[in-house]
């Protein structure tokens, strides 16, 4: 297979995973992609290549994937924290472009690997909550529900 077929099949399956994919498992995709887009930048920051491809994409899926899904009227408190921490993280990531710091980026990618990984958590909750829904509809009431327009 030549290299433009496998791209050419790669974006397919990747479309097909996202249109397949439950609310929560694409939040979980949006912050694993966001992570690997800080970690490249920061690791082309270290080396001294361009990182504006890398920081760009970040910020979108910040911005555009993150942000603009919250659900600020069910989400409550909760949805105004994220918000806020995501407008923290893109000051943070604009700071690392412009002084050239990798460093900065750290405090960003620790904060997004907790909240990426309390999202799997919630995603294998639910996955096992289709065979006991009580444990799930705590979760869902207590600490998630309406965060994110997409859960």
């Amino acid at each position: 297979m030549n290299a433009r077929a496998m791209k050419a099949y790669k974006n397919i399956a990747a479309q097909t995973a996202v249109s397949e994919a439950s609310p929560v498992e694409l939040i979980v995709l949006v912050y694993k992609r966001l992570l690997d887009n800080l970690r490249m930048a920061q690791k082309a920051m270290e080396e001294g290549k361009e990182n504006a491809e890398y920081i760009s994409r970040a910020l979108d899926l910040i911005q555009k994937g993150l942000a603009a899904a919250l659900d600020h009227e069910k989400g409550g408190e909760i949805a105004q924290n994220l918000a806020a921490l995501y407008d923290w993280s893109l000051r943070e990531i604009l700071q690392a472009r412009l002084k050239n710091n990798p460093l900065l980026l750290s405090g960003v990618i620790e904060v997004f690997k907790d909240l990426e990984s309390a999202w799997a958590e919630i995603y294998t909750m639910r996955e096992q909550g289709n065979s006991a829904a009580a444990p799930m509809e705590s979760v869902e009431s207590k600490d998630f529900k309406g965060l994110h327009t997409s859960t």
